[in-house]
């Protein structure tokens, strides 16, 4: 029999054998769900341990397996366990609300509570079993341990209702308030059960406090919890309900009691017969009268999602302007559903220019003093989820899921940033282009299931509406970015022809302030080569030749200024003569004899050019313009190379020039001209290579030079009335593709046609055309 009364233990016993299996449960399912669930299941599982730990020991002690010296603390365990239970409560409850900080100090307070029960445990101070406090009045020691106990017990489960009841206060979403809203009967059956321990109902206590952490554990492990406002909700209605239904009950049996005599029991039951089937007839329509008065009264908002979305499709079909479309569907929503604010995004798909890849750009449209703008990378697992889920997002999940822990933390502070409760994506043939961010309801409810179906077809009905009007938004957009463009082109044009000005102007006045200086160097050098003491002594002859060879250079530099001064301050004088171009040709080539001579370049000069027809020009411009042509020629020629000049006649009628002129190259086997440098090779202060080459001779390969020549050039000839441009196949330092310089000459002069009333002309590019006012030959794009 005794071992038959061991293996059927009592009901303690039996019930500290369940709570230990249950606990132990709990700890498995709470390591197994660590890695998605994180330090919450942690500390779940160390509450479960430890009170499967406390009913082992307890279930020990019952059992006998192990005695107690004290027999009052084997009595006090319960006490230890709930004291226990408490601390590690208030911890979990902390990691379960999010509070951030591990808050140590709660569980140092449980220990220090510990030691002080084991110090007065063990009585340290020595005192008796009675205290004396005053005369007439003791305390005894044991009932001292029972209040030191709870004491801390009712402190830590405090504790832990007071951060709840704080963080719900702070709480806006409606998910999260109705998830903390859970600890309220967590907390409840807590303090059931470890009051019934108290009062010493050990087996009811341990299964009240075993089914408080099974809530806390299907709290914990469950993400979507039922709406606890909405069961309060629906108890009322089915309250108020019932109460009708037996109002109407009473009032009919009373009827007919009071109307019906007692004798016709026949016809009495048949009538409450016939009562009862009208009460269950009207139980559904009072259903309804209950449900509406309900939400009514808690503020609560109903609406008729066909007529929304009918109301929806109208209300928007025509827009074309983002910012209209989004107030009037926000106000639309709002209106339905009641939502505090909203917000609409177009979202754009941009590639990464730093990095392989792409990111997602939302911009807020609606009120564009308030435009917002938030970036969401490709791998961001928000950005995935509304790319590619096609559903709505709550902040609750991103909050608490584990596919959103690896949001980045600016992604994070953006979106709360925008206190939405629910996120609703806008998709175009399996694009995702746009996005409702919507706050909390006004009625402090959840988005249920039946509104985020509402909402996924208002973004639906949205689509054809925003692609229309974000078509319209990028030509806007594109237009003010063209005019802005436009402004600043005209800006910068301004500031380079500021630019250009301010430099002919400091050309024309440095050009002029040197002449003065440079012609007492000259003078002075000139005397000095002509002094016979000087001229006689070996000594000084290289040094006035230097001086005279570089007061020459400086004085060609000087002239170069002066005549591009002329050329921008359209005031360069021509005087027109018949001018034979041979000549011309032969002179330029007899200045170049020594460089052709030691870079060791043959210069040949065809004989077509004996055959052309004389001009009429200026004969001292003409040779600047074959002087630069040529030395820019040999310039970049490398040594052994060939400078061909060859001419030829036009005729009338001929394209390039109709009245007739000329056509002279000036051919070589250089280095070349890049495509896109054709034209750029004309611009003023233009030189190709390194600036550090400048001075390093004009006559040498590849040399440096103010890069004025070919800019010179080119305004003399058509100072002409004619054209100077370059052909080249292009640039290579080892092939030497070479380069063709082309000038086109008028034969004849017209009167008024180079010179207007002042002496001066206008140095353009371009076909040349005739001014309606004057006759002055006038080209397009002139500076």
């Amino acid at each position: 029999m005794n071992a038959i009364a061991f293996f059927l233990p009592d009901l303690h016993a039996l019930t500290l054998l369940i709570t230990t299996a249950v606990y132990a449960v709990i700890a498995v399912i709470a390591l197994w769900q660590h890695a998605q669930r994180g330090i919450t299941t942690d500390w779940l599982g160390l509450l479960a341990v430890t009170a499967a730990s406390w009913s082992l020991v307890q279930l020990s002690a019952h059992w006998g397996w192990f005695s107690l010296a004290n027999t009052d603390l084997s009595e006090r365990l319960a006490l230890y366990a709930a004291l226990t239970f408490g601390g590690l409560l208030v911890q979990f409850c902390r990691a379960f609300l999010r509070q951030g900080d591990p808050g140590w100090s709660w569980l140092g307070l449980l220990g220090a509570w510990l030691v002080l029960a084991a110090v007065l445990e063990i009585n340290l101070p020595r005192w008796p079993e009675q205290i004396p406090v005053t005369p007439g009045l003791l305390i005894i020691r044991a009932g001292l341990m029972d209040v030191v106990l709870i004491s801390g017990w009712a402190f830590m489960v405090g504790g832990a209702a007071l951060i709840t009841f704080r963080t719900l206060r702070q709480t806006q979403q409606p998910l999260h308030r109705n998830r903390i809203a859970y600890w309220a009967p967590i907390l409840a059956l807590t303090v059931l059960g470890h009051g019934l321990v108290f009062a010493e109902r050990h087996s009811l206590g341990s299964l009240v406090v075993m089914a408080s952490v099974l809530l806390t554990t299907a709290v914990t492990l469950q993400h979507s919890l039922p709406d606890m406002r909405q069961a309060v909700r629906q108890v009322l209605v089915y309250a108020l309900a019932l109460t009708l239904t037996a109002a109407l009950a009473a009032l009919g049996y009373a009827a007919v009691q009071s109307l019906l005599a007692p004798q016709r029991s026949q016809l009495v039951f048949a009538v409450q017969v016939a009562l009862a089937v009208l009460i269950a007839i009207c139980f559904a329509p009072l259903l309804r009268l209950a449900e509406r008065t309900v939400n009514r009264l808690l503020l609560r908002r109903d609406y008729d999602a066909g007529r929304v979305v009918r109301d929806y499709s109208i209300s928007i079909s025509n827009i074309l302007d983002v910012h209209e479309l989004a107030k009037v569907a926000l106000a639309i929503i709002r209106d339905s559903l009641g939502a505090q604010h909203g917000q609409l995004f177009l979202v754009d798909r941009k590639v990464r220019m730093e990095a392989p890849g792409f990111f997602f750009e939302l911009r807020s449209v609606g009120d564009p003093s308030r435009s917002e703008t938030g970036v969401l990378n490709d791998i961001s697992p928000v950005a995935q989820y509304l790319y590619r889920e096609y559903r709505p997002l709550t902040q609750y999940d991103i909050d608490l899921l584990p596919r959103f822990q690896s949001l980045l933390p600016e992604e994070r502070q953006w979106l709360a940033k925008l206190q939405a409760d629910v996120y609703v994506p806008v998709y175009s043939q399996g694009n995702w282009i746009g996005l409702f961010a919507l706050g909390p309801k006004l009625t402090r409810d959840r988005y249920f299931e039946h509104d985020l179906q509402l909402l996924s077809t208002l973004a639906d009905q949205t689509t054809v509406a925003l692609v229309n009007a974000r078509l319209v938004d990028n030509l806007v957009r594109m237009n003010e970015q063209l005019r802005v463009a436009y402004e600043q082109r005209d800006q910068y044009s301004r500031q380079l022809a500021d630019l250009d000005r301010a430099k002919s102007d400091f050309i024309a006045v440095l050009s002029h302030e040197l002449r003065t200086p440079l012609s007492i160097l000259t003078g002075y050098s000139h005397l000095l080569t002509t002094d016979p003491e000087f001229a006689s002594n070996p000594a000084y002859a290289p040094l006035i030749e230097g001086m005279t060879r570089g007061s020459a250079r400086l004085q060609e530099i000087v002239d170069l200024m002066i005549d591009m001064a002329a050329i921008d301050n359209e005031a360069l004088s021509l005087y027109h003569e018949p001018a034979p171009i041979a000549p011309i040709i032969r002179a330029v080539a007899e200045k170049y004899q020594a460089a052709l001579v030691e870079r060791e370049l043959h210069l040949t000069l065809d004989p077509s050019l004996d055959n052309l027809p004389d001009i009429e020009a200026d004969t001292n411009m003409l040779g600047k313009v074959f002087y630069h042509l040529i030395g820019n020629a040999i310039k970049y020629t490398p040594n052994g190379g060939r400078i061909t000049v060859s001419g030829r006649a036009l005729d009338f009628g001929h394209a390039t020039m109709p009245d007739g002129g000329i056509e002279v190259v000036i051919s070589d086997s250089g280095v070349g001209i890049p495509p896109d440098k054709l034209e750029l090779i004309f611009s003023k202060f233009y030189r190709t290579g390194e600036a550090s080459l400048h001075s390093s001779g004009k006559t040498k390969f590849k040399g440096g030079g103010p890069g004025l020549g070919l800019a010179i050039a080119r305004g003399i000839i058509e100072a002409h009335g004619g054209r100077l441009w370059a052909e080249s196949r292009g640039y290579d330092e080892e092939r030497f593709p070479g380069s063709h310089f082309h000038v086109v000459l008028p034969k004849r002069s017209k009167t008024g046609s180079l010179l207007n009333g002042a002496g001066k002309f206008s140095s353009v590019t371009g076909p040349p055309n005739v001014s309606p006012v004057d006759g002055s030959r006038q080209l397009p794009g002139g500076r």
